[in-house]
């Protein structure tokens, strides 16, 4: 009798205890990136994510990310700081600390930045930012476009070009960035995801070369 009853808390115990360890599982999926990215920039990347996610502050620390390398890329001494190996890492430390320690600062990006500086990787920052900027686009399910011409875009030539990337993208995000290439001698190139399109001048005349040649 005593051996029957323990055996049945045991089972009773047992199936209390399988939804614990699926819903724990489900909690971890939820805050997984949306893909797996790898490298050095990838894996401090995924694990931001991570952290950002459990935290509710996936748009707070991209918006962290994205001003702390617009700063590099404004104040080139600063950059050349955070790459210099003659600094000491704790100095390096220091200095993430005094710039991100506010009140008003994301903790992830903190954590981020002085375990950067600790292990000697601070000028990986950037590559960093751009691969938690490419786990945020897939999130939101955008779509990389890049659009390039021979000169620059007018704002209504511009919207035209996004409207047809936007139908071309059967109704996802776009992310649009321009170029300017003049060897296109007019007309533009689009590019969304894996497709081309070619409305290039360049590519015209040639076209036209090698219909007269061939004739």
């Amino acid at each position: 009798h005593f051996s029957s009853q323990t055996m049945s808390v045991r089972i009773a115990l047992k199936s209390f205890a399988q939804p614990a360890r699926l819903s724990t599982r489900a909690f971890a999926a939820d805050h997984a990136p949306p893909l797996k990215l790898f490298g050095i920039p990838g894996r401090y990347a995924n694990a931001t994510y991570t952290a950002a996610s459990k935290n509710g502050e996936l748009d707070k620390v991209e918006a962290e990310l994205l001003s702390f390398q617009a700063l590099m890329e404004k104040k080139p001494e600063f950059n050349l700081f955070l790459s210099n190996p003659t600094v000491s890492r704790q100095q390096k430390v220091d200095t993430m600390e005094a710039i991100f320690n506010g009140k008003k600062s994301s903790k992830v990006v903190l954590n981020l930045m002085t375990t950067l500086a600790s292990n000697a990787r601070l000028s990986e920052a950037d590559a960093v930012t751009n691969a938690f900027v490419e786990l945020m686009k897939a999130k939101r399910g955008e779509v990389d476009a890049v659009i390039t011409s021979s000169i620059p875009l007018s704002k209504a030539q511009l919207k035209k070009a996004s409207d047809l990337l936007k139908n071309q993208s059967g109704g996802k995000a776009v992310s649009i960035s321009t170029k300017v290439d003049e060897s296109l001698l007019g007309g533009m190139t689009l590019q969304i995801g894996d497709k081309f399109l070619d409305l290039s001048v360049k590519t015209q005349l040639e076209a036209y070369r090698t219909s007269l040649l061939s004739a």
